[in-house]
């Protein structure tokens, strides 16, 4: 069962502060309540523990609504947690993930990239694609979950962020983390005019820290192609990448981005989408025998569904995916 411990609300009624002891009869119901809540506070996720710890579960979340963004105050025993194709698929418009390590620590991996997370560190998590999270023991982390649109005005290449880790040695990222242990610990005695300029802040801080760290475009006409290039193999996954977020990630206007691609073979356009189904295309032929969703492999290379896969599979190659998967079943 959920019990709400406490709530606020401003002074047009809106809730702004909800705190959840997970209680129940029994600790695994303690364990399935807080899994459902979790869906309800981020974004659908798949979060597991051994046996062991869900015969002794305990957890308890705090959510505050800063305004644009959420804040939200994780504490449990040692879980795994697991962002699936599937689990992206359910919802429009992924945000992301900015996790503080207030307590314990974590091992996190996306794009195949492993992070190990202490006390005082910070990470940030792309919704829109898989990404696998352990905690070993009890842990406590505020997790901030910021809207792509927001994200993006932070800084134009939020991606280029993941897979790091943000080290509470760095005197800036300390400086953050700090800041957003102290709100956490005293957010339910803010008043709504004080979360609003938390929310300013705590936005400010971060932009900061990623403006400092964010890459710089090269200057040569080869260079910024070559970057661009590079930049689309790396979000073909992200089924938002257009001209507009490839321009804002770089600096430059849609205009001058088209413009470098005027004395290519192919057009930005269908740079990106020869690329996409290639990459679909090597999944199914290196799938052989496994059973492989086609779904799955169209969100994975950043296509809407598997109609739109499939049509630019037989506008590119003049044959359905499915016949790439049988060839290589065969081989």
């Amino acid at each position: 069962m959920r019990r709400l411990a406490s709530a606020g609300r401003d002074s047009g009624g809106n809730l702004l502060y909800q705190s959840y002891a997970i209680v129940g009869a029994l600790p695994r119901e303690r364990f399935d309540c807080f899994r459902s809540k979790v869906d309800d506070l981020f974004c659908p996720m798949e979060v597991d523990a051994s046996r062991s710890v869900r015969d002794a579960f305990a957890a308890r979340l705090d959510a505050v609504n800063l305004g644009r963004i959420q804040l939200v105050r994780v504490a449990t025993s040692a879980i795994q947690v697991r962002r699936r194709s599937q689990d992206i698929a359910r919802i429009d418009a992924p945000p992301y993930l900015v996790k503080f390590q207030l307590k314990g620590e974590c091992h996190w991996t996306q794009r195949g990239r492993q992070v190990h997370a202490r006390t005082g560190d910070f990470l940030i998590c792309s919704t829109a694609e898989p990404y696998t999270l352990s905690f070993p023991c009890d842990y406590e982390m505020p997790v901030m979950v910021v809207p792509d649109a927001i994200m993006r005005r932070l800084t134009p290449d939020p991606d280029q962020f993941l897979g790091q880790r943000m080290g509470a040695e760095d005197a800036d990222c300390g400086l953050l983390s700090s800041f957003v242990a102290q709100v956490v610990a005293r957010i339910n005695r803010l008043s709504p005019a004080m979360v609003r300029r938390v929310e300013a802040n705590v936005l400010d801080l971060l932009g900061a820290v990623l403006t400092a760290r964010t890459r710089t475009a090269p200057r040569s006409r080869s260079q910024m192609l070559a970057q661009i290039k590079a930049y689309v193999q790396d979000h073909l996954h992200d089924r938002q990448l257009s001209p507009v977020s490839i321009a804002a990630a770089f600096g430059i206007s849609t205009r001058t981005l088209h413009m470098l691609f005027e004395s290519e073979a192919m057009t930005l356009g269908r740079y990106v989408r020869a690329q996409r189904v290639a990459g679909c295309r090597s999944t199914l032929e290196s799938a052989g025998l496994e059973r492989v969703s086609l779904t799955d492999v169209a969100l994975q290379w950043g296509f809407y569904d598997l109609s739109h896969m499939t049509r630019c599979f037989r506008e590119e190659y003049g044959e359905p995916p499915r016949r790439f998967l049988m060839r290589g079943a065969d081989t």
